[in-house]
This record gives structure tokens, C-alpha cells and sequence, in this order.
């Protein structure tokens, strides 16, 4: 009898101990403390990628032509004109994504700051009916921050910023020299035509100008402004980072000057005008 209970109590323990090893398996509770659970670190996305860092220089052709209708202080008006002809533009891109190669997620990776800028080398223009040349400098910086949410091989977004937009023209008599600077806002969609060897871009924006330097006083003491810009660009990168972009580039600008001129001697009084250019561009340059 006493044999009986033993064997019995052997049997229930290495029982229950098979339970217990059991639900430690299957994640059940075994009436023990429960473990610590596991977090496992998320998984970046590899369905997306996309370079963090993109540095571009190099130049191109850039054509820049003004014209304006002013007063002529008699009551009528007359016509003011300026074009660069095609001069040498150099020019410079990056993009930066902040969180490119950090964040799992690629709705996080899509956040981008851009910087592009230009600068006219050698431009000397004559102004239409005058017959004086004029030694000129220009330069572009534009700042951008944004958003390009990728979907497949489509990325599509806006960006939002503030730029600058100096023209300089030696003193004349004709037009002022223009230090515009401006808020941009506006969408940008890129597609891979063909992975990242060859990828099609294009940006459109509005320009919000609250700075025209001399050109604010010039023709009146209320003077606006408003532009658009439109850019295509094709390029890509290869695998070893060496990156490569042409770009089309058109500005537009649209005056208004009105109200008492505030300078003596003026150049106009009121009149309207419109400022455009046009960029034809190659850059090359790394990515990572």
C-alpha cells in the first residue's frame, strides 16, 4: 500500500512538471513571475530607398529678358526693355533627407530640405534703343524645405520656402537694378523611368515677392510683384553615387508700380511689366 502512494506521487510531480514545461513553451503563464516580453527592432522598409545625400554642381545657358511700360511723366508711356541674350549660367543642387537612412518607415524618409542656386558669369547687356552696354551680375538662392510621399516608383509632394533673386545692372537711366526676395510654395512628382539610372522630375511654384530693392521705388511708391517657376529634370544615379541631372528651368515675374514716385529725379511713373528667364542646365555631382 504504502509502495502504491509512492509510485503515485512520483507520477503526479514529473506530471505536473511536464505541464509547466508545456505552457512556458506555448507563452502560457505556469503560475511562476512572467517573463520580460521581447521587442524586436523594427525592420526598415527595403521596399523604398532612396539617396540621403545628393550634391550636384555644374552650368549651362541661361537667357533673362525684361520689359516694362511706364509713365513718361506727360501722360502717356513708354517702353523700357533689357535682354541678356544667352549668357553662361553656373548653377548648384543638393538635396538632403534628414532621416533617410534612419527611420524604418519611408513615409519619415520622404522629408527633404533642397537648396538650389545660380550665378551669371561674364553678362553684359545693352538695353533696347540706347545703344550704352552695361556690365550686370546675377545670382539665385532659393531654400526649400518639403515632402515627397513615395508610392511604387512614383514620389509626389510639395515644397515650401524662401529665395532670392538679384540682378544687378551697372547705373543707367533705362532700368533699375532688382534684389527680389520671395516665399515659394508648390508641387514636386518624380518617376524612375528606369530604376535610378533615369528618373523624370517637376517641381511648379508660386513666388510671393515682399522685397523688390530698387525696383519697389523706381516707378511708384506702391509697387507688387508675383511669379511662377516651372522645372524639368532628368537624371538619376548610379550604384557607386555618381549622379547627373539636365534641367529645364523657366521664371516668370509680373509688375505692378503705382502711386506717387517717391524719388527725385524718377525713372517712370507707374506702368506695369513682366520679368522672365529660362535655364537650360547640366549638373553632375555624388549621392549617398
Amino acid at each position: 500500500m504504502r509502495g502504491s502512494l509512492i509510485l503515485s506521487g512520483i507520477v503526479l510531480f514529473f506530471g505536473g512538471l511536464g505541464a509547466s514545461v508545456e505552457a512556458q513553451k506555448s507563452g502560457e503563464p505556469s503560475g511562476g513571475p512572467p517573463s520580460p516580453p521581447v521587442y524586436a527592432a523594427p525592420a526598415q522598409d527595403e521596399s523604398w530607398k532612396q539617396e540621403a545625400l545628393v550634391m550636384m554642381i555644374g552650368g549651362g545657358t541661361r537667357f533673362r529678358r525684361v520689359r516694362l511700360d511706364v509713365g513718361d511723366g506727360s501722360g502717356g508711356t513708354e517702353n523700357r526693355s533689357l535682354d541678356t541674350g544667352a549668357y553662361f549660367d553656373f548653377g548648384w543642387h543638393m538635396l538632403i533627407r534628414p532621416l533617410g537612412h534612419r527611420s524604418p518607415r519611408a513615409t519619415i524618409r520622404a522629408i527633404v530640405l533642397q537648396i538650389d542656386g545660380g550665378a551669371g558669369i561674364g553678362v553684359e547687356v545693352r538695353p533696347e534703343g540706347t545703344g550704352i552696354s552695361l556690365d550686370t551680375t546675377s545670382w539665385r538662392l532659393l531654400g526649400q524645405f518639403g515632402y515627397l510621399y513615395p508610392r511604387g516608383r512614383w514620389q509626389a509632394g510639395g515644397l515650401v520656402g524662401v529665395g532670392g533673386d538679384v540682378f544687378n545692372i551697372d547705373l543707367n537711366s533705362v532700368l533699375p537694378s532688382s534684389r527680389i526676395l520671395y516665399v515659394r510654395l508648390g508641387p514636386a512628382a518624380e518617376v524612375a523611368l528606369i530604376g535610378d539610372f533615369f528618373k523624370l522630375r517637376t517641381d511648379f511654384g508660386l513666388r510671393f515677392p515682399f522685397y523688390l530693392g530698387e525696383l519697389a521705388n523706381a516707378f511708384g511708391s506702391d509697387s507688387r510683384a508675383f511669379g511662377l517657376d516651372a522645372t524639368v529634370t532628368l537624371g538619376g544615379h548610379l550604384e557607386a553615387g555618381f549622379s547627373y541631372a539636365f534641367r529645364f528651368v523657366w521664371e516668370h515675374y509680373q509688375y505692378r508700380f503705382a502711386g506717387p514716385v517717391s524719388n527725385v529725379p524718377s525713372m517712370g511713373e507707374g506702368g506695369r511689366g513682366r520679368d522672365h528667364a529660362i535655364d537650360l542646365q547640366f549638373l553632375f555631382g555624388w549621392s549617398l
